[in-house]
């Protein structure tokens, strides 16, 4: 495909682009039925504009607006920023892009101003008063569509107040990437929520399947580091595999896309990765509008993940959300959350012709399996007692404990067996696995092993070194600062003497 360029200062292009005003004259419905609705957009289509020695003049007025919680409830506020604006837009690929803008600011005043596509704000950037500004982003589209407007700043916080200002599109340059060229190393990418998401020693013993996963895949030792903009996203690194798992908690499918985390991963994935895709929990929240997703536009979302995914040759894998702890003592049985979304994704799964994990069924079979009295387990029903670093006790029916969200991870890993294979897997059962996690955010190293027979403590230090103890402990697991060491030797002692069998531990 051709770059696409145009010039408006020069009346020159190589693609016609299309334009719209968007505009919302009327208030918002508001709450009907439990479902909040925001300001209908009103489209003037096929609008004209005209362009001079300035450029295009992108006019635009926005505010902010809040609309009343439910019972008082300040997490079902819905928040909205409203933007009447014009709107460009071309025709491209789903792929892969080099933005080149070149924009000017008529105002005597500086003006910080949003670059927005397809309704995510790619950034945010300051151009001088009577000044313009060049600059270069790059952008991976989930689309076939490029619709860019600019937003200024001076947002009040109601539509009467709120002014129009305008920003000149001078130049802009797409020009499309070419695909990433296959990693040297198996990929798993995860999309999803809380259910998944990787959580701080802080927040122990509460933990996602994503960040879990790990323990299954073969390795000598697993490398632990942040992978995006926000501090969730973690990757843990063998020396053939790795997991970039992107889950955060409070996302639905919608808000995931809008927040620029699946734009992220595809800025990342190569061809040959695999893509796990779970959503449904956050997007069924009714009371909560800025994430909710009715069924019947669930599909749409969903798609974007897997077509993205699909025209950068890597391989989606959609997974059904996990069971929550909710039992039906009237039939005494669990049955399956959030089924409407399930559905969904096994029609987009027998529809397109790709992998469904169908955690949502076994998970609800597990449940059922153990009974009432043992599925506790598995969530996160703690004690701050137990647990000191927690504010309060937990009784939560949709999060896991470290056990459950490993419960999970190794359901997930049983289907990735059989498709990645078993060179890269190795069903473990919970407090099995003793290699050696490096975790890079934090410079050090845990360290797990078996308990020694009729030992009363253990001495740590780097093989080779006589007096120099790294640390000194009675349990089998602990952190240890990271100097890049080759290996480490664990001594179990016995009265103050050291036994006779020793651990050596290869990093």
């Amino acid at each position: 495909m051709k770059d696409i360029v145009l010039d408006f200062q020069k009346n020159n292009f190589t693609n016609t682009p299309k334009y719209y005003f968007c505009e919302y004259p009327k208030s918002a419905v508001g709450w009907q039925e439990k479902v909040y609705y925001p300001r209908s957009a009103q489209i003037t289509s096929n609008y004209s504009v005209k362009t001079d020695l300035d450029g295009l003049k992108m006019i635009n007025k926005s505010w902010d607006e809040t609309g009343v919680a439910i019972n008082d409830d300040t997490k079902t506020c819905p928040h909205y920023t409203y933007a009447e604006t014009l709107h460009l837009v071309l025709e491209v690929a789903n792929a892969n892009y080099q933005l080149s803008l070149t924009v000017a600011n008529p105002e005597k005043v500086d003006q910080k101003v949003d670059i927005i596509i397809n309704r995510i704000n790619e950034k945010t950037i300051l151009i001088p008063a009577t000044g313009q500004l060049k600059l270069k982003l790059e952008i991976a589209l989930s689309q076939t569509s490029f619709d860019l407007s600019l937003i200024t700043h001076n947002r009040p916080d109601n539509a009467k107040t709120a002014r129009v200002a305008a920003i000149y599109l001078k130049y802009l340059k797409l020009e499309r990437q070419a695909l990433k060229p296959p990693s040297t190393k198996i990929g798993i990418y995860i999309a999803s929520d809380s259910t998944a998401q990787t959580y701080s020693l802080t927040e122990y013993p509460q933990s996602g399947w994503g960040e879990e996963l790990y323990h299954q895949l073969k390795g000598k030792t697993v490398k632990i580091r942040r992978s995006s903009f926000y501090p969730q996203a973690t990757i843990y690194e063998w020396e053939n595999i790795f997991i970039d798992n992107r889950s955060i908690g409070a996302r639905s499918s919608k808000s995931f896309i809008l927040e620029a985390r699946l734009e992220a991963i595809l800025k990342d994935i190569s061809p040959g990765n695999y893509l796990l895709i779970q959503f449904g929990d956050n997007d069924a929240t009714m009371y909560r509008p800025n994430r909710y997703v009715e069924p019947k536009k669930f599909t749409k979302y969903l798609e974007q993940f897997i077509d993205s995914a699909l025209v950068r040759k890597a391989i989606p894998i959609l997974v059904s959300p996990p069971a929550q702890f909710k039992y039906n003592s009237r039939i005494k049985r669990f049955s399956v959350c959030f089924n409407d979304y399930r559905k969904v994704m096994l029609q987009l799964s027998h529809q397109k012709n790709i992998l469904l994990i169908d955690l949502g069924k076994e998970s609800t079979e597990l449940l059922n399996t153990l009974g009432w009295d043992a599925a506790h387990m598995l969530y996160l029903q703690t004690s701050k007692a137990d647990y000191p670093n927690l504010s309060e006790n937990k009784h939560d029916i949709t999060h896991f404990c470290s056990f459950g969200a490993f419960t999970l991870a190794k359901i997930i890993a049983q289907h990735l067996s059989n498709v990645i294979g078993e060179k890269y897997i190795e069903l473990k059962n919970f407090n099995q696995d003793f290699r050696p996690v490096i975790d890079q955010r934090i410079g050090m190293i845990h360290l797990t092993w078996p308990k020694i027979k009729g030992a009363e403590f253990y001495v740590i230090k780097e093989y080779g070194q006589v007096k120099h103890y790294l640390a000194v402990t009675y349990k089998t697991n602990i952190y240890v600062k990271y100097n890049k060491q080759k290996q480490l030797i664990i001594t179990p002692y016995c009265s103050n003497k050291p036994m006779a069998k020793e651990l050596i531990i290869e990093i």
